[in-house]
């Protein structure tokens, strides 16, 4: 009898001291930083990844539309605003540069779209923005491909002008389809200066209008 009372002390000690282990163990586990999270390694929390939704594809869908304005993004909360600069919304290829006579328009293109979304971390913030338009083949205007001049502003609250880019966008026209349209998606990221925020920035686009004609 004494020998089984002392068997059974013995395995209840051993239970005891494994169920103690496993309770150190988890312990351990509950308040140690996984690596894959931004624990030990990193010294922060993973930001969560950011899925931009414009689009070419989408830009070109509401382009089709024909009619004017910005395409609502639930990102663009925050963002910096976008904007067409005066008079630089439309862009009129004229023949012979015989300026403002309506039946020597070669092709006239407008930028009838903008979109946004943007995410901001560490002083910078990520704008992904899409333009869209149409490009009409004029009395003088003959089928083939048309290449636009965009420029890209990003400028600060005193409308200094922080970047800028050029791009080029091409069209094909038909004479059986004289209207079409046209899409740009891209990213700027914006260092947002001390005492700023990313609404004191603006991102402007203009048709560059050089050449012979261009109006």
């Amino acid at each position: 009898m004494g020998h089984m009372r002392g068997s059974l002390t013995a395995v209840l000690r051993l239970l005891g001291c494994g169920c103690i282990a496993v309770s150190v163990s988890a312990c351990g586990l509950s308040q140690m930083p996984s690596i894959g999270d931004g624990g030990i390694f990193s010294g922060k929390k993973a930001e969560p990844s950011w899925t931009p939704i414009i689009t070419e594809d989408s830009m070109i869908t509401a382009a089709r539309t024909n009619s004017d304005g910005p395409v609502e993004m639930a990102a663009a909360a925050g963002c910096p605003p976008l904007q067409v600069e005066g008079g630089q919304r439309y862009v009129t290829i004229y023949d012979s540069n015989r300026i403002g006579d309506a039946s020597a328009v070669i092709h006239r293109a407008e930028i009838t779209k903008t979109a946004r979304e943007c995410q901001a971390t560490m002083g910078v913030v990520q704008v992904k923005y899409g333009l869209a338009g149409r490009v009409l083949l004029g009395p003088k205007g003959k089928p083939g491909a048309v290449t636009l001049s965009i420029v890209m502003q990003v400028l600060d609250k005193a409308k200094n002008k922080v970047k800028s880019e050029t791009f080029n966008v091409s069209v094909n026209i038909t004479t059986q389809n004289p209207i079409s349209y046209f899409a740009l998606v891209r990213d700027v990221a914006i260092p947002v200066r001390d005492g700023t925020t990313p609404q004191d920035y603006t991102v402007s686009f203009a048709f560059e209008k050089k050449g012979p004609g261009a109006a």
